[in-house]
């Protein structure tokens, strides 16, 4: 018998999309992979979004979808709390930076320069 590694103990619900998105596009935006070096979490991968581009047009829905476990293995190598892994997302004014927008200029969830109280 084989042995397998991945942990499958994760299940979702796919539910009917509500009338009032019936015609609305929807992007599902996934996060894959999971907290560790390549090596320590072989088979799965390191974090990545999926799609790995992607352009939305104003009016378009977002689905973010993503999971953290609190089951991680004690020996992963990363930041955080040992023994989880958590995600989070945050705006950046260039695709090649990695430095946060101060949040008077996010427009990612809200257009902080027209609508500052939002």
């Amino acid at each position: 018998f084989g042995r397998v590694f991945q942990d499958r103990t994760h299940t979702f619900k796919v539910k009917q999309r509500p009338e009032e998105y019936r015609n609305q596009r929807i992007v599902n935006y996934n996060v894959r992979g999971r907290r560790g070096n390549i090596v320590q979490i072989y088979p799965s991968v390191e974090y990545d979004f999926v799609p790995t581009e992607l352009t939305v047009e104003r009016g378009t829905y977002l689905h973010f979808q993503w999971t953290g476990s609190d089951a991680n293995d004690k020996n992963a190598d990363g930041n955080g709390k040992a023994g989880t892994d958590r995600s989070n997302l945050v705006q950046i004014a260039e695709r090649d930076g990695n430095v946060p927008l101060p949040i008077e200029q996010h427009t990612l969830f809200f257009d902080a320069e027209n609508d500052p109280d939002n």
